[in-house]
């Protein structure tokens, strides 16, 4: 299974139809799937004429054999020079700006396929440009943590259809990005369900205190009713940092309520795919190990501007800022 058919396999199978065996015994036969005994007979019919001139189509392994051949060396076939300038200004974008094959090809112009770039790569085709410096090339070593549960917030199991089904602007996921366990700064990151709208808030530790203080700040800029309407629901996971929940739910002045928190469940971090995958998005800039206190503001705020700008294929190439009108 899954290794191209020989020559040896296509006369079996021209002689078999000639025997009028079912194709289901033929792919039991060659230990192959009924659907790809049926693409094989398909793509190696050709037309033949009886002694009557009369034309029918029939499957014959030698033209099969040739028609494989030759699709497999059309396959090596390179559509644009090694100095083709625009296969540079791809490699820039990927290289400078973080960019993945497709951010590059919306923002270059699409000459090639994205699996035509990926296999340029893969091929050293690009010079300068390696697997590795892709997005997510490395294999990232999983350590195990310990997450105390809070059970007494409202599980994720909990939360309406309409925050499920992303069909409503003003629902969020939340985490926070750190170093290592050494260093002390993180980042308080937020995206938007609907909009994959980014927000990213240094803090000087991982404590609750400076989360909450965070989500104050925040709404203290923003005005309570504008922060009401932003952050409707905020979804987490049970990291010791969102300890402070209910205060979080509450105004900062008049403890009204000003969101809902929900919590997935522990080690799904999948529940909250959208910010898991934008914290990765993060990593292009600040790798792991670096000391994220070291980076200023104004190069934070970069990072954000550059991920709500980023070309996203779920919106056929606008970025997060472009499908939501500018939204944040």
């Amino acid at each position: 299974m899954g290794k191209h058919l020989t020559i040896k396999e296509r006369y079996y199978i021209e002689i078999s139809l000639k025997k009028k065996v079912p194709v289901k015994q033929i792919a039991e036969d060659l230990g192959k799937s009924l659907s790809c005994i049926y693409s094989e007979i398909r793509k190696g019919k050709c037309i033949q004429r009886d002694r009557y001139l009369k034309e029918r189509k029939v499957y014959l392994a030698d033209y099969a054999q040739r028609r494989a051949e030759s699709s497999w060396k059309n396959k090596s076939h390179r559509k644009l020079a090694c100095d083709d300038k625009w296969l540079s200004d791809l490699r820039d974008l990927i290289l400078n700006k973080k960019y993945s094959p497709y951010a590059a090809l919306v923002r270059c112009g699409s000459k090639v396929c994205e699996k035509t770039v990926y296999n340029y790569i893969h091929q050293g085709f690009i010079p300068g440009l390696k697997v590795t410096n892709l997005p997510y090339a490395k294999q990232r070593i999983r350590k195990t943590k310990r997450i105390v549960p809070y059970t007494k917030g409202l599980s994720i199991d909990e939360r309406p259809d309409h925050i499920n089904d992303r069909s409503v602007y003003g629902h969020w996921e939340g985490d926070t990005v750190y170093s290592s366990k050494d260093d002390h700064a993180c980042l308080l990151t937020l995206t938007e369900r609907k909009s994959r709208e980014e927000r990213i808030i240094p803090l000087p530790d991982r404590k609750a205190g400076s989360v909450l203080r965070a989500f104050d700040r925040l709404e203290r800029s923003m005005g309570t009713e504008t922060f009401r309407k932003t952050f409707q629901s905020i979804t987490f996971d049970n990291g010791s940092e969102f300890a402070l929940w209910r205060e979080i739910e509450k105004c900062s002045r008049s403890r009204k309520k000003r969101t809902t928190v929900y919590f997935a469940h522990p080690y799904r971090s999948g529940e909250r795919g959208t910010n898991e995958n934008h914290n990765r998005m993060i990593r292009r800039w600040i790798p792991k190990g670096d000391d994220i206190g070291l980076y200023s503001p104004e190069e934070i705020q970069a990072i954000e501007d550059w991920i709500n700008d980023y070309p996203r294929r779920m919106f056929g190439g606008r970025s997060s800022r472009e499908a939501q009108g500018g939204t944040g």
